[in-house]
């Protein structure tokens, strides 16, 4: 499989609540961004088309998460190959969290 299924992309864009998860604001054209890419193998990995694999982000968003990807290992909003995106906090409604295959979150603790 090449993309998120369906079922995928309907509990992460319910968890996103219809705005971009980095910026917050953007509603307009939203694109399904891989926080693991991939690329290098990684699409042969189980979590690689789950919801703790996956953010909804605005065009803008999603283009600056690739171009920057320093930054973007940083906040979370892309993962290494071989890390567990479940298990990879996130910064995401100006608090670190955790996205989880059922389309839920929890804030981290200590954070």
């Amino acid at each position: 499989m090449t993309g998120f299924p369906p079922e995928v992309r309907d509990l992460v864009a319910q968890r996103a609540t219809g705005c971009c998860e980095r910026c917050h604001f953007a509603t307009g054209d939203m694109e399904f961004h891989h926080r693991r890419p991939r690329g290098m193998g990684g699409s042969k990995a189980d979590d690689t088309n789950t919801a703790s694999n996956c953010l909804l982000l605005c065009a803008s968003c999603h283009r600056d998460t690739e171009a920057q990807r320093t930054n973007s290992l940083h906040y979370g909003w892309l993962v290494r190959q071989g890390q567990d995106p479940a298990a990879t906090p996130i910064w995401m409604n100006w608090r670190w969290m955790y996205l989880h295959d059922d389309g839920t979150t929890t804030y981290k603790e200590g954070a």
